[in-house]
């Protein structure tokens, strides 16, 4: 029978535990036949991820720059479909109730709602296709139509757009089989290049059915949470395969979603890059009193490398794994009283200390003796 300790380590092995925050999605922003985007299903039957009055629609999200090329956003209508589009609740023609978006134009990120007769579309003005990560929000009141944007925990723009149900109609007739899908990362009917896709990075989407931000907030610093409130939550955390889990256990849930791979480069991919991720320094290195090199840790190609305190929204980790040297300081002579410099001494070369030496000496006459003994007894 096998050690009770090993039989543990096997079930271990089999069956590894992630922790939360550890994968998002890496999106490469092909906008056509269908794929790298995630679907999730609104009918058939109905599920709580449609939202029909108020709402608040938030994420993480990180695009480098220069990969979303959508021009600047034209608050007018449905304006928000030229951006490059990030969720597509849209529907081609009349037979809805409304329909609403999100994308990024010119690097701001955009958000309409339409409730089939009139819309809007809100144009941030805070720059995200930084390479860093952000979180955004988006809230939308049924009662005055009410919408607004959020960047970060700060107010990006607010507006008023259209009032009453936006939901996606139970039941709905359609010959366009991406209408009654939720789409996240792509334009959802690959209409041609005038509708881009999303290039980049999502994690955590929540979507709940109240207005969660009214005033500026702190941004959270941990994988949401589900509660009343929440009817979708996804933290993209399943690493592999072609699913994402529904975890807000809402009632008439679950609004599992499906990944749709595919495209050159095939996307989107599960990363682990994600919010979460933190640049931890040595706790050994102390502090230098020079400035590091201009480019000893950024480089042309390089994302800015965040500190061991910084929050998620300013981590920045690279698209691929990269492994970066510790800085290199500029050499200032030593004064007293100065920080010690961060690079380590070099070994000396002196020989081993005296007393070393005596207990070599002391083993040796020691063994000798040893030996004198046992050729005595032979004898």
């Amino acid at each position: 029978m096998l050690p009770a300790f090993v039989v543990l380590l096997a079930l271990v092995s089999a069956h590894p535990v992630r922790a939360q925050g550890d994968f998002s999605l890496r999106f490469y922003g092909t906008g056509r036949d269908g794929v790298d985007r995630v679907i999730i299903p609104l009918d058939t039957p109905p599920r709580p991820v449609d939202v029909a009055d108020d709402f608040t629609i938030e994420f993480w999200l990180k695009a480098l720059p220069g990969e979303n090329a959508a021009p600047p956003c034209f608050p007018s209508e449905d304006n928000w479909i030229y951006g490059n589009v990030v969720i597509d609740r849209d529907v081609y023609f009349a037979g809805d109730y409304g329909d609403y978006g999100i994308s990024l134009a010119d690097g701001r990120v955009t958000f309409g709602v339409n409730n089939g007769a009139e819309g809007t579309t809100l144009c941030g003005r805070a720059d995200v296709a930084d390479g860093r990560w952000h979180h955004i929000a988006v809230t939308r009141s049924a009662a005055d139509g009410a919408l607004a944007i959020f960047v970060d925990g700060q107010l990006d723009m607010q507006g008023s757009g259209p009032i009453g149900n936006v939901s996606y109609r139970d039941g709905r007739s359609t010959q366009y089989p991406a209408d009654p899908f939720l789409v996240i990362g792509a334009e959802k009917h690959d209409a041609g290049p005038e509708y881009p896709s999303f290039r980049g990075w999502i994690d955590e989407v929540r979507i709940s059915r109240v207005v969660r931000y009214r005033n500026p907030f702190e941004p959270p610093v941990a994988p949401f949470t589900s509660d009343v409130n929440t009817v979708a939550l996804y933290h993209f955390d399943e690493g592999a395969g072609a699913m994402v889990y529904d975890t807000s256990d809402a009632p008439g849930g679950p609004s599992h979603g499906m990944l749709r791979i595919g495209g050159s480069p095939a996307g989107p991919i599960w990363s682990d890059d994600t919010p979460w991720k933190r640049l931890v320094e040595p706790a050994s290195i102390p502090t230098p009193t020079a400035q590091p090199s201009p480019k000893s840790t950024v480089t042309e190609t390089d994302t800015p490398v965040p500190s061991e305190t910084a929050s998620p929204i300013a981590a920045a980790p690279s698209a691929t794994p990269v492994v970066t040297a510790a800085p290199s300081f500029q050499k200032t002579p030593a004064t007293s009283g100065s920080v010690p410099s961060p690079v380590a001494a070099s070994p000396t070369t002196a020989g081993p200390p005296f007393w070393f030496l005596g207990i070599v000496v002391a083993g040796v006459a020691l063994a000798g003796v040893g030996l004198i003994l046992m050729l005595r007894r032979k004898e």
